[in-house]
Parts: structure tokens; sequence; C-alpha cells
């Protein structure tokens, strides 16, 4: 977590763990993450020639949506300069959620597409494994040949046949080891 976006996480979700509105907090986040890193509109809000009356309405306008104190936590951003954090300070307030509820977040990869019996599957073992509630993301990845990578956290758990072959590549090509009763 970089520590400006872990500041404004850590008020955010203190604010948030207040008013038991952690979930809305998530949500409002996730508005204003996107909002901030549109193109055009962080290209307004970074511009010097541009009113910060201006930018405040277009923070109110884009982001009317969300609670009154997400946009003000925008407008914080904006006025120091910090408003491309806003995705970090979501995924660290993300982070903070999920180990306060015991959540571990999965980025599962396969290299075809699983079905939803499969999926539980993976996702009971790698809780088991983990000793956590996994909330896991599937995507397809082909380059993988076969099997599935699994990252939780800081840990990953490759099974895919790329690294088997890898792995047995590294093993083939080492000279095998000559016994005492060889030589």
């Amino acid at each position: 977590m970089a520590p400006k976006s872990r500041r404004y996480a850590q008020a955010a979700f203190e604010i948030a763990s207040e008013s038991d509105t952690l979930d809305e907090w998530a949500a409002d986040l996730d508005s204003l993450a996107i909002a901030l890193s549109d193109h055009d509109f962080a290209a307004l809000l970074d511009a010097p020639q541009v009113p910060v009356a201006v930018k405040m309405n277009g923070i109110d306008t884009v982001l009317g949506d969300v609670s009154e104190k997400a946009r003000n936590l925008a407008k914080l951003l904006v006025t120091h300069r910090a408003a491309r954090v806003a995705s970090a300070v979501r995924d660290d307030f993300r982070a903070m959620l999920d180990s306060q509820r015991g959540v571990a977040r999965a980025d599962i990869a396969t290299a075809s597409p699983v079905d939803d019996a499969l999926r539980a599957e993976i996702v009971a073992r790698l809780s088991s494994l983990v000793g956590q509630e996994v909330d896991a993301t599937f995507r397809q990845d082909p380059e993988i040949l076969g099997g599935m990578v699994a990252r939780v956290g800081d840990r990953l758990v490759d099974g895919s046949v790329r690294s088997k072959l890898q792995s047995l590549r590294q093993t083939l090509g080492r000279p095998a080891a000559i016994s005492a009763e060889e030589k």
C-alpha cells in the first residue's frame, strides 16, 4: 500500500466504521476511482487554468450518486493534487475491509473456462489452504496451457501445465548426480 493512498483510505475506513457504512463506502470508492481515472475528467481536474470552483462542481456532477463524504474525499484529493491515487485509495480501503472481515482475495487464472461446480471446489480448497474465506476472481489465460494459477494475497499456487513443463525442462537439463557406488 502506498503511504499517501493508505492515509486517505485509513481516514475513509475510520469514518465508515464509525457510521457503519463500510459497504456503502466501498461502493462509493469504486465510483470515485472509476471517475477520477477517466482520462478526460482527470485532465480537467489536473488543469491549473481551470478554476477550483469548476473542478468542485464537476466532482459534484460526475459523482452525484455517491455520498457527500465520498465526494468530499474526491475534492480533497483534487485539492491536494492527488486525484491519481483514487484507485489506490479504493484498493487500500478494500484490503482493510477484507482484513477486518477475514476475507482473502484470489486471482485465479485457468487455461480454459471452468463451470460453477469446479469454481466452487477451487474456492473451497483455497479457503482451506489459507484458512480464510476466499473471494475469487476467475480469468482465462491460455498461456498456462492447462491447470490453474492462483494468487491469494502474497501466496502463489501454481498448478499450471506450463510451470510443470518448465520444471521438467530444468530437471532434464541438469546432469545426473553420480552416487558414491558409481564412482
